[in-house]
């Protein structure tokens, strides 16, 4: 169960799924720049999502994005991806040093955003899309820009390593080294 809300003085708590109409409805309530489509793979048995693009802010500018949310699926999440400026590894360093990333290793500037960790339940189904996982991302995109200037990321951890490299390196049995 989920808190979800306040209805009068006493807490509202949900269970239920919220359906792909709610969501829409409030995404375009509160994040009106974003527009929304469906999206149906030509691939036979692909789940169609909904997609949500265009702009939010980080920290001193604002980026183009695509949230996309498989409803028909259980137990889909939704996944937000950098447009427009690409995702870019700081000079020197590749995508697998990018902290919170859902790497893509075959296209990796086409690689999801790391907004809660799904292990700990931070995010299901009974709670909207437009006040969870935009927000997250616009945290994110700030804490991005900040680790782009000096290679330390100051957004909250889940437990274990921080990017691809590191996690690669405990698997060969190195240490966790310092988080940056």
């Amino acid at each position: 169960e989920i808190l979800s809300g306040l209805v009068g003085s006493e807490m509202c708590i949900r269970d239920r799924p919220r359906s792909a109409e709610s969501q829409v409805q409030r995404m375009a309530h509160r994040w009106p720049s974003l527009k929304m489509r469906v999206y149906r793979p030509m691939i036979i048995d692909a789940t169609p999502s909904i997609q949500w693009i265009g702009p939010i802010r980080g920290f001193q500018r604002e980026y183009r994005i695509l949230a996309q949310w498989s409803w028909l699926e259980v137990a889909a999440v939704p996944y937000v991806f950098l447009l427009d400026p690409a995702l870019k590894p700081r000079d020197g360093e590749d995508y697998i040093d990018i902290p919170h990333l859902i790497l893509d290793g075959e296209t990796p500037e086409n690689s999801a955003l790391c907004l809660f960790d799904p292990d700990e339940g931070q995010w299901d189904n009974t709670m909207w899309i437009s006040d969870t996982i935009i927000p997250w991302a616009s945290e994110w995109l700030h804490h991005y820009e900040f680790w782009h200037v000096d290679g330390v990321w100051r957004g909250a951890n889940a437990p274990g390593p921080i990017n691809i490299r590191e996690m690669r390196r405990l698997a060969e049995g190195g240490q966790d080294g310092q988080r940056s």
